[in-house]
């Protein structure tokens, strides 16, 4: 069972990355950059989340590594398969 102040941190980051995704999309970049912004806006975030289980002892850091690293290939994956399904205008 994750504590609650573990799962406070899980969701401070993840509101705090739903907070920079806004920003991102909010902002004039061009679509291809913004997608691109995705996953580096991640990656501190991530670290934040992930960083209170293992501080907790309830994550190993090597699992921790491997959960981040599979999150954020999971992201990039997706992020490429939106942008070949978009129609070229």
């Amino acid at each position: 069972m994750i504590s609650p102040s573990v799962a406070g941190a899980i969701l401070v980051a993840l509101i705090g990355w739903f907070a920079t995704i806004r920003a991102i999309s909010g902002s004039k970049l061009s679509s291809k950059t913004k997608h691109w912004l995705l996953i580096p806006s991640w990656i501190p975030w991530m670290i934040v989340a992930l960083g209170a289980p293992i501080l907790a002892g309830s994550l190993s850091v090597p699992n921790a590594i491997n959960l981040g690293g599979a999150m954020t290939m999971g992201m990039a994956v997706s992020i490429v398969f939106a942008q070949r399904q978009r129609p070229k205008r």
